[in-house]
């Protein structure tokens, strides 16, 4: 990848977030890694910059907040931001920065569960993210959940009396029929277990029906402002198919991106 020194220079910025303290409720830990394991082997004639958020070790609070400050920052160069987790839980304050300073922005939750389970404590985990963002200011209606297989009991009951937009696995065709693309930014963020089991088996709750090809062409069509990549769990996949397969998602999202 052709890399630069000054962010006026670069077509994007590439956000690192490495956490694996977002995940709770699931032994399946190993996305503390993810970042540089897949951009590793990535090739790209794009001019980007590389960013690092080193967290906090003790605590996922103070992470979100070092997360968040970064965000403001890189947000003052005016360029295509693609954060790389990390559990899905660094999503929440990239996209509470970038919501502050876009208020019509739209978000497109592409993962197999809607992530709005009842927060435990003070933590924004990375089943609560939806959740908090919506206690934050989002409204149901800038929020698209794409390629769901698995809700809770508790998020039936808090989605209720709301009117989501959830697109389940086999219902891709009809969110890009539906999706309108205009003048307002959208933020793409997608967790690879949206990935069949075959296709991401590195990831703490392998529950997709998706394809990689599905997932492509979905970028290709909603060319997102900014997104990110999280859950990939490297030391759960040893033949490396999920971090290659989130190469690739990564690709996709860097060019559509800044062609946005």
């Amino acid at each position: 990848m052709t890399k630069v020194n000054s962010p006026q220079d670069a077509e994007a910025i590439i956000q690192k977030l490495p956490c694996d303290m977002g995940i709770h409720r699931n032994p399946r830990k190993g996305t503390l890694n993810a970042p540089t394991k897949i951009l590793k082997d990535f090739s790209t004639d794009r001019k980007i910059l590389k960013n690092e958020v080193f967290p906090d070790e003790f605590s996922l609070e103070k992470t979100h907040g070092r997360i968040y400050r970064n965000t403001e920052n890189v947000l003052r160069y005016d360029k295509s931001i693609i954060s790389v987790g990390g559990d899905h839980s660094v999503s929440f304050p990239v996209i509470k920065a970038l919501k502050e300073k876009f208020p019509d922005m739209e978000l497109i939750w592409m993962d197999s569960h809607l992530d709005v389970k009842e927060k435990i404590g003070k933590n924004v985990s990375h089943d609560v993210v939806v959740r908090e963002l919506l206690d934050q200011g989002f409204s149901i209606d800038e929020i698209y959940f794409v390629g769901i297989t698995e809700i809770d009991h508790d998020e039936t009951e808090y989605l209720n009396d709301k009117d989501a937009s959830i697109f389940e696995s086999d219902e891709l065709d009809e969110f890009l029929r539906v999706f309108n693309t205009g003048e307002q930014p959208v933020y793409l963020s997608v967790d690879i277990d949206v990935l069949t089991k075959d296709q991401a088996p590195g990831t703490g709750y392998p529950d997709g029906e998706l394809e990689v090809k599905d997932v492509l062409n979905t970028i290709e069509e909603v060319r997102p402002n900014f997104a990110d990549i999280v859950e990939v769990a490297p030391p759960l996949d040893k033949e490396e198919r999920t971090q290659e397969n989130a190469r690739k998602i990564f690709g996709k999202l860097l060019d559509e991106t800044v062609r946005s």
